[in-house]
């Protein structure tokens, strides 16, 4: 009973520890030899890679400038009113007169209704007047011819003085009433007058209702939305033509270089534009020792009046580490690319860029010569990702 015991002890105690230990010591299966483990990374098939070169390119001599127009103009309305419509919006072309917006000027137009009114009753009152005229002239010419002739009758003592007095008081009395007729046609004539001119102000006061482009171009930039009140004097629009400039102070420095009809990269909002030169000021502001410049610029919608940018002026040729911008790969503020080593396994490499040229961008660190890179749609890439065949 007791050797039992002593055999289920060794069987179910000893022999278990025993065998635990020598798997421990990997005296029991495969034994992995120590050193570091090869993970194999995912295959990216299908990216295409290039050597990082050094190339010969410009250095640039940078300045501040600003957009202008040629012909700018801050369009407002001379009547204040809520604007009913806008009828166009920015970036449409516009001819001169094209109606752009329409401003409430209905008390305006009241005004104008009541003028034309006092007009139509003051030439009701010419017509009665003349007619008044016209039997005042027929009697007095009567009233004239009949005292010539009680004149005569008296020269001859056919009648008395009397009557003859009588005949002359009746024919003063009928002059006297066309005197009184042409000078109520006077009053009217007077009176018209300045109710047609009152016309005359009302209808170029109607007409403030109606805001209209002062020349041929594009409406730049829409100031007011319907339903804003616009005043005198306050922009609604800004129409420009089709031709900007951009006008930028260089170092004098540059005074022999600069040339006109030559044509440099011009930066706005981001975007590049070529912009030649159309006329320089060889006068040098001794404040600061630069001269002026004006650009012609292509126009484009995002562009204004006003707009800062840059222009970029070739100053020397120098050796620069560049790469296209398409391997270029933003990991939040950071800028990189994909490495490639001699294995095939990408790496993410954060650079500094620099100078931009055009498709491709200034290295100034992360990256040396002779260095392989993921090329474009380095979106597939992945570090520690593998390139496949």
């Amino acid at each position: 009973m007791k050797m039992n015991k002593q055999v289920k002890f060794i069987l179910f105690f000893v022999l278990p520890i025993l065998v635990f230990i020598l798997w421990l010591g990997g005296f029991i299966g495969h034994r992995v030899p120590p050193g570091e483990g090869k993970v194999e990374g995912k295959v990216i098939t299908d990216l295409q890679t290039v050597v990082v070169v050094s190339e010969e390119v410009w250095s640039y001599y940078k300045a501040d400038g600003n957009i202008v127009g040629e012909n700018n103009a801050k369009v407002s309305t001379k009547w204040m009113g809520r604007i009913l419509k806008i009828h166009v919006k920015e970036g449409d072309y516009v001819k001169t007169g094209q109606l752009l917006a329409t401003i409430d000027n209905q008390e305006v137009i009241q005004q104008k209704n009541e003028a034309l009114a006092g007009l139509e009753e003051l030439s009701k009152a010419r017509e009665e007047a003349l007619a008044a005229k016209k039997a005042a002239v027929e009697n007095y010419e009567f009233a004239k011819r009949t005292y010539e002739r009680f004149k005569n009758l008296y020269q001859e003592n056919a009648i008395s003085r009397q009557q003859l007095e009588e005949i002359e008081t009746k024919m003063i009395g009928a002059k006297s009433m066309v005197e009184q007729v042409n000078a109520k046609l006077a009053q009217i004539d007077a009176k018209e007058k300045q109710v047609k001119a009152k016309i005359n102000q009302v209808n170029i006061a109607v007409g403030y209702g109606e805001v209209r482009s002062p020349f041929d171009g594009y409406v730049i930039k829409k100031m007011m939305d319907e339903g804003d009140m616009a005043t005198p004097g306050m922009p609604i629009f800004i129409v420009g033509n089709k031709k900007l400039q951009f006008v930028a102070y260089l170092d004098e420095s540059l005074l022999d270089k600069i040339k006109t009809g030559d044509e440099y990269d011009v930066e706005v909002a981001d975007k590049r534009f070529k912009a030649k030169v159309v006329e320089k000021n060889s006068n040098i502001n001794p404040m600061n020792r630069t001269f002026a410049v004006k650009f012609d610029i292509p126009f484009d919608i995002s562009l204004a009046s006003g707009m800062y940018g840059k222009v970029y002026i070739p100053a020397q040729k120098s050796q620069k580490v560049v790469v296209p911008k398409t391997a270029l790969f933003k990991w939040g503020q950071l800028t990189s690319v994909y490495t490639v080593d001699e294995r095939g396994v990408m790496k993410l490499t954060y650079i500094k860029t620099g100078e931009d040229y055009g498709d491709k961008v200034e290295v100034l660190s992360g990256l040396q010569p002779g260095m392989k890179i993921v090329l474009k749609d380095v979106e597939k890439a992945c570090d520690g990702c593998r390139l496949g065949g």
